[in-house]
């Protein structure tokens, strides 16, 4: 993944990454995490910027031509599902690639907190905070996903 110009926050300066696309990884029980992801996109997309929705059992081995990341997860027993537990281990270093965590849960809502943990281990630039979504995503709950699709685009620039 390559940098075309660096720019500055005021309090920290940022790299902004070639455009290809953002990857949305999520693994969803009933659907309500798939929602979210789906959300993501939509976000992502309107704001111009190629989006690929990937289902966990189908995560591509690697991530070039990845210009931002998120990982979402529903929670089952505090934690995030198998398959994204997995990916998360076996994650390279992201060296500073903007990443998001999202997730819905029935009980507790651990899994956007790992999630995010586990990518920051990793070196990637958490852009929001873990966004938790308590049974199936209402629209404002859609809305945020979205918003967050555009911020993570944001982070993207057209070739």
């Amino acid at each position: 993944m390559g940098l075309q110009k660096r720019f500055s926050l005021g309090i920290c300066e940022c790299a902004l990454f070639d455009m290809t696309e953002i990857l949305v990884i999520y693994e969803s029980t009933m659907g309500r995490t798939r929602a979210m992801a789906q959300a993501i996109c939509e976000g992502v997309t309107a704001s111009g910027v190629p989006c690929r929705l990937v289902q966990a059992d189908d995560f591509p081995t690697t991530l070039n031509g990845v210009c931002a990341l998120a990982i979402g997860s529903s929670t089952r027993i505090k934690r995030p599902l198998p398959r994204i537990r997995q990916i998360l281990s076996e994650l390279p270093d992201l060296n500073g690639l903007p990443a998001v965590s999202y997730g819905s849960y029935g009980w507790s809502g651990e899994a956007p907190d790992e999630i995010a943990n586990r990518l920051q281990e990793h070196g990637a630039r958490m852009i929001v905070e873990p966004l938790k979504v308590k049974d199936y995503p209402d629209e404002k709950a859609l809305a945020k996903c979205r918003d967050i699709g555009v911020k993570l685009a944001s982070w993207c620039s057209k070739k």
